[in-house]
């Protein structure tokens, strides 16, 4: 019994002294407080109201999302690894998400629309395409949106770790102590267009217009278009004198898609008069869309825009009735 109790006393003491020299931790995977801060260098007109980020573990699993309700950024808490970060304003309304699970085909699209969308919300039922175009889907454009994708980032118990590329698109390691720094930039597109020479234009109501050949989605990563051709419609106003203006947001055009890019505009007159323009030499506008100096902002000019003279007691106006009068004659100035 003696024995016992001795051998019982030395296992005891063992497994103490085994123990002594050891830290208990019970925080597996470690966690470490991290900043996120904006710098918005390469958009500096920017104004969303808020911003996101997509942290992607490296080993592989879904992401995980922090928002932001201001654009400076703010601290978040992260297992200790390697990532891959995207960002982009959280603020939009009209952009609906793909794959927002995966970092390499997370995107963006928009739901279908109406050409005539811009004055009648989806009332409208019917108006002519411009031709070869009748098949393409007609969608709605984008938000505006900026954003950056990280590819390596770092999070260790000493500080971050990560690859920023400047806005050539050159890398450089960056190391801090706490805070990763991210450069939002336009992932959009901004057109805007101007319709010169336009006559009757103080007899105008109402205007709006497509165009035909734009891509339909933007994957955030290496900001890659959808191969699919789509119709944006777009809104429109008399500017004053004889020009009609207007702006938009495309996601842009996959640059390896032959087909052209042709404007209609849409034209409801006072006395309730509609008139369809298409067609024309001077309403394709695949040149200037594809020469413009910047891919991000391009500017369409339209010489010429013949609107007719009103009629006196003119009809009334129903617009889910097919009575579009297309106008497909060269203007000649």
């Amino acid at each position: 019994m003696k024995r016992l109790h001795y051998l019982c006393l030395s296992v005891l003491l063992l497994l103490l002294a085994s123990c002594e020299h050891k830290e208990l931790c019970y925080h597996h995977p470690h966690e470490r407080l991290v900043r996120v801060a904006f710098d918005w260098r390469d958009a500096p007109q920017a104004d969303p109201d808020g911003m996101c980020v997509y942290f992607y573990p490296m080993e592989g699993g879904a992401g995980r999302r922090f928002d932001f309700g201001n654009t400076t950024g703010g601290e978040v808490e992260l297992r200790v690894g390697r990532y891959k970060v995207m960002c982009y304003n959280n603020d939009t309304e009209v952009v609906e998400f793909y794959n927002t699970d995966d970092y390499l085909s997370h995107g963006v699209f928009t739901r279908e629309g109406n050409v005539l969308e811009p004055i009648y919300g989806n009332g409208a039922n019917y108006a002519p395409r411009a031709d070869g175009t009748e098949e393409e889907r007609v969608v709605l454009c984008p938000d505006m949106m900026w954003g950056c994708t990280v590819a390596e980032v770092e999070i260790t118990e000493s500080g971050v770790s990560y690859v920023c590329g400047d806005a050539q698109g050159v890398g450089q390691t960056v190391t801090d102590e706490q805070v990763i720094t991210l450069y939002p930039h336009e992932l959009v597109c901004t057109y805007t267009y101007e319709v010169r020479n336009v006559s009757n234009l103080k007899h105008m109501r109402e205007i709006c217009g497509s165009i035909s050949g734009m891509a339909g989605t933007l994957t955030f990563t290496g900001e890659s278009l959808g191969r699919e051709c789509v119709t944006l419609p777009f809104a429109g106003a008399a500017a004053g004198g004889s020009t009609i203006t207007g702006q938009f947001y495309t996601f842009g055009h996959h640059a390896d898609n032959p087909q052209p890019h042709r404007m209609v505009f849409y034209v409801v007159m006072d006395d309730g008069g509609k008139y369809c323009y298409k067609d024309g030499d001077n309403l394709d506008v695949t040149t200037q869309v594809h020469n413009a100096p910047d891919f991000r902002h391009v500017h369409i000019i339209i010489d010429g825009l013949d609107l007719p003279q009103p009629i006196e007691n003119g009809h009334g106006f129903d617009p889910s009735v097919d009575d579009w009068e297309e106008v497909e004659d060269e203007i000649v100035l």
